[in-house]
């Protein structure tokens, strides 16, 4: 099992110094041992905040493709991830010139965790329609293969339409960048087992995981694919602690869980503090520090 950490490119952590701040934790997420950073996706939050969304709508947020592309850089090893781009809020051409740039820019790091979204709001403002969202997500999905992988690329779909056209440079990954689906519903599993190489997973503790994984690997079976191709990558959100994150470290290694991503945030508002955690967790999981 290797592991990743969330960039800070986002809330609190952004309201200063936020370019000093993400450079600063890349460096030390190489440095650490670490194997991977990853950017979150918002585009515009609701002014109003009501039911409780995550995220202070006064806060800053960095857009995450943005991020990586300048993060490309400045780091030379760890690899660079979006987890997820909620695909339904930019149109696919775009979005797989704006990711194949980061791979080319970062010499083939890119990771490409991608999401339906959820918060109805955002959609509205957006002008997309929230009952689009999971047939959008699965035609961008095979839009980015298409434009990645085919010399002269088309597609012909519900939502999108185009052919005789050239999309160059193409990724530096081949065939492309691995593209890891997220979410827990049972549409984010169906899409994971047909067009993912990965799954992106949420919850608190492994217990929240072995229902949906073992659904995740019958969905595989009857799909005629083998489930240990599909890398399984877990964000312990809510997690009540990094202690107790650590401690489950060997439950989601039975599990079969592959990559362990953190996001600091869960735990300190303080940037001093979550280089600390950095640190503390880099120590406890015995990563190769460089």
């Amino acid at each position: 099992m290797d592991y990743g950490i969330v960039l800070p490119h986002f809330g609190s952590f952004a309201r200063t110094e936020a370019a000093e701040r993400i450079i600063a934790v890349a460096a030390a997420a190489e440095s650490l041992g670490y194997s991977t950073a990853w950017a979150i996706d918002h585009l515009v939050l609701p002014a109003k905040v009501e039911g409780g969304y995550a995220f202070n709508p006064m806060d800053p947020f960095l857009e995450p493709i943005t991020v990586l592309g300048a993060l490309a850089l400045r780091t030379s090893r760890i690899k660079l991830g979006t987890a997820v781009l909620v695909l339904p809020y930019r149109h696919p051409i775009y979005t797989a010139k704006a990711l194949a740039t980061v791979d080319v820019l970062s010499g083939g790091r890119l990771i490409v965790g991608v999401g339906a979204g959820w918060m109805e709001p955002e959609f509205a403002a957006l002008g997309v329609p929230i009952a689009e969202r999971g047939s959008r997500t699965n035609e961008t999905i095979d839009v980015l293969k298409a434009l990645w992988t085919e010399d002269v690329p088309s597609y012909n779909g519900r939502h999108f339409q185009f052919g005789n056209i050239k999309s160059v440079p193409p990724p530096l990954q081949k065939p492309r960048p691995p593209i890891l689906v997220g979410g827990m519903t049972k549409g984010a599993l169906q899409r994971v087992v047909g067009r993912g190489d990965g799954w992106i997973a949420l919850g608190k503790s492994p217990a929240d995981l072995s229902r949906p994984l073992e659904t995740l690997r019958e969905m595989a079976v009857k799909a005629g694919r083998e489930p240990d191709e599909l890398r399984v990558c877990m964000l312990p959100i809510s997690a009540p602690s990094l202690d107790q994150v650590i401690q489950d470290l060997p439950r989601y290694a039975e599990m079969g869980v592959q990559h362990l991503y953190l996001s600091m945030r869960a735990w300190t508002t303080e940037f001093s503090r979550f280089m600390e955690l950095m640190g503390r967790f880099a120590d406890a999981a015995g990563l190769p520090s460089r």
